[in-house]
């Protein structure tokens, strides 16, 4: 191979190279606070990007305590689930996870973090480098009561975040059967002062149209890989348009 032949291959062989380096879009699924749905959204949301999508996705379990999301990926892979090839699953629950995020945006076409709600700190740090923070909250008063604070650290959070990150409020294991649904949409539409957003804690919370239901679907899930993501992907739509 002549010099001017060597440099043009190596020349397109770094474009090409180049061109195949993501910069992935960053989802925080998080809540100050436990059992609120986080890991199965977190799942059906990277099943979403990985699946339907087809990009290469990073779940990144930031659950210090539970670890939900990724005992999820070992009890699939022990029962034989087919593990979808550009799905990758990590357990991360340390503090320096902001930087972690950093190291894989030119590995991933999306990354969904898992942050549960044992870590202050970890949520505080997955939102510093995330795109869009979801925030699944079941529509009952002591899991609305923990929005306010989720968002208080939100805020903090979004304060050292450069990426424009935008949060969005999804009602979770709704029963269309009570009235529960419906009270939360109002709780949250138009809060009491002090139980809402903004300098008075009385602006509404940037709730979802799309709501997830308390389907068997859902609560069957875990451990499996579900190839129907249902309102999921109503939701990841919305957001994404």
């Amino acid at each position: 191979m002549n010099e001017n032949i060597r440099h043009k291959t190596l020349a397109a062989a770094t474009a090409t190279a180049t061109a195949s380096v993501w910069d992935a879009f960053v989802i925080v699924v998080g809540m100050l606070k436990g059992g609120t749905g986080k890991t199965t959204s977190a799942w059906f949301i990277a099943l979403y990007y990985a699946v339907v999508l087809d990009l290469p996705t990073l779940l990144l379990d930031a659950d210090a305590t539970s670890q939900s999301a990724y005992d999820w990926f070992k009890v699939a892979q022990a029962a034989g689930f087919e593990i979808p090839a550009n799905l990758v699953v990590e357990r991360y629950p340390f503090d320096d996870l902001a930087e972690y995020i950093r190291t894989k945006h030119t590995e991933f076409g999306a990354i969904v973090v898992d942050a549960g709600g044992g870590s202050a700190k970890l949520f505080h740090e997955a939102v510093t480098e995330a795109d869009r923070l979801i925030v699944p909250v079941a529509p009952t008063k002591i899991e609305r009561r923990k929005l306010v604070a989720t968002f208080d650290e939100a805020e903090r959070a979004a304060a050292r975040n450069t990426r424009g990150v935008t949060a969005h409020v999804v009602l979770v294991k709704a029963d269309d059967r009570t009235s529960l649904p419906r009270t939360a949409k109002d709780k949250l539409q138009d809060p009491a002062r002090g139980e809402g957003i903004g300098p008075d804690r009385d602006e509404a919370f940037p709730l979802a149209d799309t709501v997830i239901h308390s389907w068997v679907h859902y609560m069957e899930a875990f451990g499996e890989i579900p190839t129907d993501l249902s309102e999921y992907t109503a939701l990841m739509k919305e957001l994404t348009a």
